[in-house]
C-alpha cells in the first residue's frame, strides 16, 4: 500500500505543479516522513533532504490540502507556534481509500450513463460523445477528424462493473 500511496503523492504534486520534479520531491518528503516514524518540522525537513524550506512548505501545504499527510500543530517553549508534519499507516490507508471512493463515484456515474443512452467514441484520442453530439458532427471527430465508433453499453458496462467491484473491496 505503501507504493502505491506514493504513486498517488507523486503524481498529484507533479499534476498540480506541472512539474515531474516536484512529484518526485514530494515523493521523497513523503517517503522520508513515513520512513522516519516522527513528526518532523518543515525546517527539519528541508534540512535532511537538502532542499529550500519554501519549497518544503509548498508541497507539504499541498499535501495536507489533500489530506495526504498529517500536520500537528504546537507551541514551543518560546510561545511559538509551529507545526511537525507525519506519514503513518491511517494516513496511507485514508489517502487510497479516497482515491478509491473517488473513483467508484466516478465509475457508477460512468455506469450510470451507459445504460440511459447510447455513445460514440473516438478511436483516435478517446472522447466520447453521445447520439445528439455524434450526429450533430457527422459522425467524425471534431478533435482529429477520425469517424466515431460506436460503443457496445453492455460490454463496456461489465467491464466497469468488474473494476467498481475490485474497488469496492479497498
Amino acid at each position: 500500500m505503501k507504493d502505491v500511496y506514493l504513486y498517488i503523492v507523486e503524481k498529484s504534486v507533479a499534476w498540480e505543479f506541472d512539474s515531474p520534479e516536484y512529484g518526485r520531491l514530494a515523493r521523497k518528503v513523503a517517503e522520508m516522513l513515513y520512513e522516519r516514524k516522527e513528526d518532523l518540522t518543515d525546517d527539519r525537513i528541508a534540512i535532511l533532504l537538502n532542499i529550500s524550506t519554501a519549497e518544503t512548505r509548498r508541497i507539504l501545504q499541498y499535501l495536507m490540502r489533500l489530506n495526504l499527510v498529517g500536520v500537528k500543530k504546537r507551541t514551543t517553549e518560546d510561545y511559538r507556534i509551529e507545526y511537525t508534519w507525519y506519514v503513518d499507516d491511517e494516513i496511507i490507508k485514508q489517502a487510497i481509500g479516497g482515491r478509491a471512493r473517488t473513483a467508484r463515484e466516478k465509475i457508477s456515474m460512468l455506469i450510470r450513463a451507459l445504460t440511459e443512452g447510447s455513445y460514440y467514441i473516438c478511436p483516435n484520442c478517446h472522447m466520447r460523445y453521445s447520439l445528439d453530439e455524434a450526429v450533430n458532427k457527422g459522425g467524425v471527430c471534431p478533435v482529429c477528424g477520425a469517424e466515431l465508433e460506436y460503443v457496445e453499453s453492455l460490454e463496456e458496462i461489465n467491464k466497469l462493473t468488474k473494476v467498481l467491484q475490485k474497488l469496492e473491496k479497498l
